[in-house]
């Protein structure tokens, strides 16, 4: 039976790269052992490295005062990472908050400078209102989720904040629309969603933003950046995979083709789910609708643990919603085809008939 792997993270992997990768794992370009045994100090592997910031740079058009880093582990380390390396920002920051993950962040920012750094909620307000009042903040730099998983709400529009410089969690939604770098000063993500397998998070920021400290030699973002990543032992495979993900990305149309696809197909689910609103339930309101994770529930939320074991039985899995919210979640990546999302909904339309 083929599988509709609709996670949110560790997500599907296209079927072409896990075989390219396949035959890298058997014997790496014919050197004679696997990549897995690459060294982080080879030149095949700084080659790797090399070619994933190219690719990055050329896919998002990242401009030359922005600096790439590949540090080990989630994007949760960056609650740590960022404001250890640049501790003036405690009194220059403020949260844009949205969702789950944004406030861990906040959280997590609070803690780290033992005080109440200002925020502003998304909830029940429209973007331009936000932006109206993000505008009258002091504060140089405004942090926010882009994507909200577990919720299913997106923020696109940054050039609504021109007066802010922005720090962006991208975990869930990097590589998959294009935008302008003029106010942005920090984009992260963690790899397990879009850009391959868990392990590896990606660090965009510019030049200018990491300050000179005193830090212990791991979280000194300056080693990092000198040592091209290899400070000590990256997570080679995980770098490895990511490129494969960016070279699929770029043998598919790039990404304009990518944008276009995600719309058509984050479009193509949600008419259905609005045309089917006496039964199925959708809190996010349109403008923030994500296209990377479309989150519903059943009206009589009864039936929500009978489509979810059913949907396993007919081949679709990973389609539970968080565990703090329950309901259903489609994770629309990169690596999803129109095909899937097409099978998805006759699956429901066919379970809504039937109960």
């Amino acid at each position: 039976m083929l599988i509709n792997n609709f996670s949110a993270g560790p997500s599907k992997i296209p079927a072409s790269v896990i075989e390219d990768i396949s035959k890298d794992i058997i014997d790496y370009k014919k050197l004679g052992y696997s990549v897995l045994e690459l060294s982080h100090r080879s030149d095949e592997f700084s080659n790797i490295i090399n070619k994933t910031k190219d690719y990055l740079t050329q896919f998002l058009d990242i401009p030359s005062n922005f600096e790439i880093i590949f540090l080990q582990g989630g994007a949760t380390f960056q609650n740590t990472f960022i404001p250890a390396n640049n501790p003036e920002i405690s009194k220059d920051v403020a949260f844009l908050l949205s969702g789950t993950w944004g406030r861990k962040t906040y959280n997590d920012f609070n803690n780290y400078f033992n005080s109440t750094v200002p925020f502003l909620s998304l909830e029940n307000q429209t973007l331009d209102q936000v932006a109206y009042e993000i505008d009258k903040f002091k504060e140089h730099y405004l942090y926010l989720t882009s994507n909200e998983t577990i919720e299913g709400l997106q923020i696109r529009e940054f050039d609504k904040f021109n007066n802010k410089k922005l720090i962006i969690d991208m975990s869930s939604d990097i590589c998959s629309y294009k935008f302008d770098w003029d106010n942005i000063a920090y984009v992260y993500a963690g790899a397990q969603k879009n850009l391959g397998i868990p392990g590896v998070t990606v660090c965009i920021f510019e030049k200018k933003f990491f300050k000179d400290n005193n830090l212990t030699s791991y979280l000194n973002a300056q080693n990092h950046i000198e040592k091209n990543s290899a400070f000590n032992t990256p997570p080679t495979f995980s770098i490895y995979v990511m490129l494969k993900i960016l070279e699929w990305f770029h043998e598919t149309g790039g990404i304009n083709n990518i944008e276009k696809n995600s719309k058509k197909k984050a479009k193509h689910l949600y008419d259905f789910l609005d045309e089917n609103n006496q039964k199925l339930i959708l809190n996010v309101p349109k403008e923030y609708r994500s296209y990377s994770n479309i989150v519903f529930d059943f009206k009589n939320q009864k039936q929500t643990p009978l489509f979810l074991e059913e949907s396993i039985k007919k081949g679709f899995i990973g389609l539970g919603g968080h565990r703090s919210v329950g309901g259903v979640r489609v994770s629309n990546y990169n690596s999803i085809d129109f095909k899937m999302i097409e099978e998805f909904i006759h699956h429901l339309k066919s379970f809504l008939s039937n109960n």
